[in-house]
């Protein structure tokens, strides 16, 4: 996937999400990793920085040797399974419960229900079920922050 699929446009499609993500951290009060723009422009991604160190990065116009065979070599991989229900699901309630417009993400749910022929919307991983979807942003905040829940009324 690294040493063949990463473009420009799905770079684009990336930066798009973690844009999402960025705008959901703050609206709850956490903070995540920052990368700049530009991080996410090569065929390793925000993982070349990540893992390798700053300045990390593989141009399009290059193979990324380390991750020749890595896969996924199927669309039943996890990158689908797995991140879509789980992750991708996660941040689409968490948009909805905080008023944050999540377009990409929600794409990408719609997409890979399609791909897969599982509708993630109704089988994907709900903030009730992880057991905060009556905590407000203050209570949210002080489970993730001090291990404090409140169970539900």
């Amino acid at each position: 996937m690294y040493s063949h699929v990463y473009t420009e446009s799905v770079s684009a499609v990336q930066y798009s999400f973690y844009q999402e993500e960025i705008e959901l951290a703050e609206k709850i009060g956490v903070d995540i990793a920052r990368y700049p723009k530009e991080t996410f422009y090569s065929r390793s991604n925000i993982l070349g920085p990540e893992y390798m160190g700053d300045g990390a990065s593989a141009p399009f116009d290059e193979q990324f040797p380390m991750a020749f065979g890595t896969g996924p070599f199927s669309i039943q991989d996890r990158y689908v399974t797995e991140d879509i229900p789980v992750g991708c699901h996660i941040y689409h309630e968490l948009g909805q419960k905080f008023g944050v417009k999540t377009p990409v993400i929600d794409s990408i749910i719609t997409l890979g229900s399609a791909m897969v022929g599982i509708d993630f919307d109704q089988t994907g991983v709900t903030l009730k079920e992880l057991g905060i979807g009556h905590l407000d942003r203050a209570e949210l905040l002080d489970y993730l922050e001090n291990g404090n829940y409140k169970e539900e009324a």
